[in-house]
């Protein structure tokens, strides 16, 4: 009765002011802050749901997941080694080892993720940590779930012998700290398994520079090959000053 009340007193535009102020994201100072806001993103319960989901896209996986078409001509060799950084259970990698039978396919995840996804597809390889050497370097939404996104990129370029594809970013011109939130069942691909609430999942998230992108790798020794502005897949709230675009770079 009171916000009808409210509604009725107040000019749409202090009632879309009021409305706005209450959805408005929180900044936080520091990504420990953030953090600290929220649970641990690779909790159990969201890795458990996640395994489960794609558990059942076992071999149908392109029915749900699409490769992009832009990485594609990154793998014009007979055989390589491909890394996806924060591939969850593997579902782009099973697409692609079907295109490309010849390379290997290393998921690099959670702990917890990764030991849970090895039994669902073991031609697939699952780590923590990241191989020592590798030709492609795809990443898609994942960096700017990081502590230090900057240091994964440079360490990750540093392995890299060829390409490196990071897709769905999170850009801004100055760091932002966030905590997401989303339902379970947004997380993953395929139908959603029996025995699980939807509920909701927090986690720290950060924006990042693309000028500090762009220039950690040029000083790793790779040029931009191709820049595919205005893919906005991994932009979350309402700011006007966060943008996503896809950035594919070559070793020169």
């Amino acid at each position: 009765m009171l916000k009808r009340l409210v509604k009725k007193v107040l000019p749409n535009s202090a009632v879309a002011a009021v409305n706005h102020w209450r959805t408005r994201e929180r900044l936080y100072k520091s990504w420990s802050k953030a953090a600290a806001a929220t649970p641990a993103y690779g909790d159990n319960h969201l890795t458990a749901f996640r395994i489960e989901r794609s558990r059942q896209v076992v071999g149908q996986e392109e029915s749900y997941v699409q490769t992009p078409a832009d990485l594609l001509p990154a793998m014009d060799v007979p055989s390589g080694r491909f890394v996806d950084f924060g591939g969850s259970a593997g579902e782009m990698c099973a697409v692609l080892r079907k295109q490309f039978p010849a390379w290997s396919f290393t998921v690099v995840e959670t702990k917890s993720m990764a030991d849970a996804a090895q039994a669902l597809r073991p031609g697939i390889s699952y780590s923590d940590q990241l191989p020592a050497e590798f030709d492609v370097f795809y990443s898609s939404g994942t960096l700017q779930y990081l502590a230090d996104p900057e240091q994964l990129w440079r360490e990750a370029l540093s392995r890299t012998t060829r390409y490196a594809y990071l897709a769905r970013n999170s850009f801004s011109n100055r760091k932002l700290f966030t905590v997401q939130s989303s339902r379970l069942f947004d997380n993953g691909a395929g139908p959603i398994p029996e025995g699980f609430d939807n509920v909701q999942i927090r986690y720290p998230h950060q924006t990042i520079s693309e000028a500090s992108v762009r220039g950690i790798a040029d000083e790793m020794g790779f040029d931009l090959a191709a820049r595919f502005e205005g893919r906005n897949s991994g932009v979350t709230g309402t700011r006007t000053d966060v943008y996503g675009a896809d950035l594919l770079f070559k070793r020169r």
